[in-house]
């Protein structure tokens, strides 16, 4: 009974050992999920805000361009009835104050991108580390990954 016994001892043992190793492999799994998805969600806000930069200068100009055209269909009119001119055209005013509340908007979408730099950096390591050969150096992906979070950075600058 007792080499039985121990035979069911050792069989438990490994069970247990074998469980907490796999325990041990699904942790590790989980956490390498859990920043792959961190980074994924810092590339995908960085995204939106370059996406909301582009599209509140593209807001500007369409503004400013209106602005153009309703101050010159005003001074035409003002001719056609021969009045003085008088620039305090109240939709003008308006499209002015529209387009520097999109300037600060923008203002704040560039400094939250400034401030996530790092945040993409790493994300991006990330990325590339899983999309690289084994072997790649880290300081080779963290350059990789700088220069492209730079494109991004010009992008919004010059967008």
């Amino acid at each position: 009974m007792s080499l039985e016994s121990q035979e069911a001892q050792i069989r438990k043992s490994r069970e247990a050992s074998a469980e907490r190793a796999r325990e041990s492999r699904e942790s590790k799994e989980g956490k390498e999920m859990d920043e792959a998805a961190k980074a994924a969600a810092t590339m995908e806000r960085a995204d939106f805000l370059v996406k909301e930069v582009k599209s509140g200068k593209q807001q500007i100009q369409n503004i400013v361009i209106h602005m153009q055209q309703v101050l010159s269909a005003i001074q035409a009119l003002r001719q056609q009835l021969q009045l003085k001119n008088d620039d305090a055209v109240s939709s003008v005013s308006q499209d002015k104050k529209q387009v520097e509340k999109i300037k600060r908007k923008i203002a704040e979408h560039r400094d939250e991108i400034i401030k996530m730099k790092d945040e993409l950096i790493l994300a991006q390591v990330e990325q590339l580390r899983e999309g690289k050969a084994v072997g790649t150096s880290d300081e080779f992906l963290k350059k990789q990954a700088e220069e492209m979070i730079d494109r991004i950075m010009r992008e919004v600058e010059g967008a």
